[in-house]
């Protein structure tokens, strides 16, 4: 054997023994352990309640989705909720028994969640981490303070900037001068405008338009539907499978807002957005 083969065997053992010693080298004490917070999954829960500065949020899982009960009802921003239930899979590095709250400002947290009946509590923050102190089944384990800004201090924050649910599909459209429906299978609008057509292509893209809507902002209606006014104009809305949607033109310039009678929420909507939706002709520039 050359000496140069020999130097290579050599050089192939020694690179196999660290290797092995690499593999199977003993975990340093010092080795961060990880606490998973809750052991809740998801997708199983049912319920939230978040409580913060006197204020009660509640919301509840119905079929796959999201509403919100109280203070407020309506459809729940299923993104929002999402990031709520995040702190279902957080792991935290440094772990306390849940003794001396004062010490961690727990006595009185500066919010509550409760997801199902497992209670999360959010006390102060370590100045040079900005971690903060949630106290969960007897323990209080020190979290990111992103968990705490998920949770809304108005109820409007949780809920659906989008004009129509996903089941709420839209057949007919009334304004005040101009009809679009459905018939017998392809889409129709009176009257039609001199020297303008629309295609079906047209048609179905201006009506998604209206099922994809998001709103730029949401408000509460503080007047009522017998307060607004006789002047205001109203859209209604025929839905597949019967029922319908009423909604009420409280603005249309510098930015469109409209009112959803049977829920009390205005929708606002940019300019040009608005003027897309109130005008199917905008398709070929009209």
């Amino acid at each position: 054997m050359t000496s140069r083969s020999l130097l290579n065997l050599t050089m192939l053992a020694a690179v196999a023994s660290l290797a092995v010693w690499v593999y199977f080298k003993p975990k340093p004490q010092n080795d961060p352990q990880e606490y998973k917070v809750s052991s809740q999954a998801a997708e199983n829960v049912q319920s939230l309640r978040i409580e913060r500065q006197g204020v009660g949020i509640v919301l509840q899982k119905i079929g796959e989705n999201w509403d919100l009960l109280e203070p407020i009802q309506g459809r729940a921003d299923e993104i929002k909720v999402g990031q709520i239930l995040e702190i279902l899979t957080a792991t935290s590095l440094r772990r306390f028994p849940a003794i001396d709250l004062e010490r961690f400002d727990l006595l009185q947290p500066a919010a509550q969640l409760y997801i199902d009946k497992e209670l999360f509590s959010f006390g102060g923050f370590v100045p040079i981490t900005n971690e903060q102190y949630v106290a969960n089944n007897g323990s209080i384990h020190l979290l990111e303070r992103r968990y705490a800004t998920m949770l809304a201090r108005q109820p409007i924050e949780l809920l659906s900037p989008r004009l129509f649910s996903q089941g709420e599909i839209p057949i007919g459209f009334e304004f005040e001068k101009v009809k679009v429906m459905e018939l017998d299978g392809g889409w129709r609008i009176a009257p039609e405008k001199p020297n303008a057509s629309l295609t079906q292509n047209e048609f179905i893209h201006w009506v998604q338009s209206w099922q994809q809507a998001y709103a730029a902002g949401l408000s509460m209606d503080t007047e009522g539907p017998n307060q607004i006014g006789d002047g205001k104009q109203g859209i209604k809305i025929t839905l597949r499978g019967g029922g319908g949607i009423q909604l009420t033109i409280l603005q249309q310039q510098p930015e469109l807002i409209l009112l959803r009678v049977d829920t009390g929420i205005r929708y606002r909507f940019p300019g040009e957005t608005g003027r897309r939706l109130l005008n199917p002709y905008t398709a070929v520039g009209g």
